[in-house]
């Protein structure tokens, strides 16, 4: 039998879902002896992806992802490559391709967050296209095989949106990969990386975009109720929603407590991560919360909002506060930062927290995920 995986999100261009696809296809590598695997790539990203194993091969997908050339090209790659069954690794499905599919849903942030502040399109652009997902987010769920999720949050947020059976949901947790997080970092390493970015005072660090779900507007009104000499330091790649962060930063007068370096290398980051006091997470609405589990394998204590699956995913290794209240954030972040007994517990808790995640675990039950459908 003969498996097909869309890896068009591989790469940083993907963002999150470019690393899941990165790590499901980097173990399932290992781990696959019996079916032949087709990975869909587009010519930007097939150098990405080495094969090594030999039931593995690739396949040019040259086709963006949410754009009808993909609705119409790839059904017809499917086709052409003897497609058993298809692993569409997000919502995109291909309803033309007619063939047996498992999908995986990240989360439902789309439908929870449904307004134009998290658009840069038109209005009629925005609401055209946000029917489009919903319609297609409906019959991905509802016409796969299995429905893969990250935890039981998102599990029990599509068993309820679309009324499905919860044997068809399954939860796959994913990983975090600790080895360029826990390297030690040299005071020399440290001094250039904080110098490059302009960092210069004790600061607080979130890793991740500006959409307005992630609530960095908390953050920016509890700064004055926070020590003056820490800053907040935000690194993500530039675009609309970073210009306007970084307005909004202006506006308020902020300027000198808070750092926006843009876009910053893997190896730079591992040295934030390992420079910063505190790693903040503020987001209203998250699938898994991977940068907050890269925070705890630097060992760097975690203050995160309660809501979403991140009480799920970080159990008693954050402390949490209402995202909704600039006050008790304030709270939570002042009563960590007066305390190295406090943070110190949250560092060894985030340890032992860690032990439960692994993207090889991931990829073993996507696996047998397969198997069951092509049974």
């Amino acid at each position: 039998m003969k498996i097909g995986i869309d890896a068009r999100f591989l790469g940083p261009e993907g963002t999150g879902l470019g690393r899941y696809i990165e790590r499901l296809l980097h173990h399932l590598q290992d781990l696959e002896q019996e079916h032949e695997v087709v990975v869909f790539l587009r010519p930007e990203n097939e150098s990405l992806f080495t094969v090594r194993n030999p039931l593995f091969s690739k396949a040019i997908a040259d086709a963006r992802w949410y754009t009808v050339k993909e609705q119409l090209l790839m059904p017809r790659l499917i086709a052409q490559n003897k497609i058993d069954l298809m692993h569409f690794g997000h919502f995109n499905v291909t309803p033309l391709s007619g063939r047996r599919f498992v999908v995986t849903i990240h989360d439902l942030i789309k439908s929870d967050h449904a307004d134009r502040s998290a658009s840069t399109r038109s209005a009629l652009v925005y609401k055209t296209k946000h029917m489009a997902y919903e319609l297609l987010v409906r019959y991905a769920a509802m016409n796969a095989c299995r429905v893969l999720v990250p935890t039981k949050f998102v599990r029990q947020k599509v068993i309820d949106a679309f009324d499905m059976d919860p044997d068809n949901v399954i939860v796959t947790y994913e990983g975090v990969d600790a080895s360029q997080l826990t390297r030690e970092v040299s005071e020399e390493e440290r001094q250039r990386v904080l110098e490059k970015y302009g960092i210069d005072r004790p600061f607080l660090l979130y890793v991740g975009n500006s959409y307005p779900y992630k609530n960095l507007d908390l953050i920016l009104d509890a700064l004055p109720q926070l020590p003056s000499e820490y800053v907040f330091v935000n690194p993500c790649a530039r675009s609309t929603f970073y210009d306007r962060l970084s307005q909004n930063v202006k506006e308020r007068g902020l300027e000198n407590r808070v750092v926006l370096p843009g876009y910053v290398p893997d190896e730079d980051l591992a040295v934030l991560y390992a420079s910063a006091t505190l790693y903040v997470f503020p987001s209203l609405s998250e699938g898994f919360g991977i940068p907050a589990l890269e925070a705890m394998a630097s060992g760097l204590p975690v203050a995160a909002a309660s809501a979403s699956c991140l009480p799920e995913v970080l159990g008693d290794a954050a402390a949490f506060f209402d995202p909704h209240d600039p006050k008790a954030f304030a709270d939570t972040v002042n009563q960590l930062l007066s305390s190295e007994e406090q943070r110190a517990a949250l560092r060894v808790k985030g340890v032992e927290r860690l032990k439960r995640y692994s993207w090889r675990k991931m990829a073993e039950q996507t696996r047998s995920v397969y198997t069951d459908c092509l049974t």
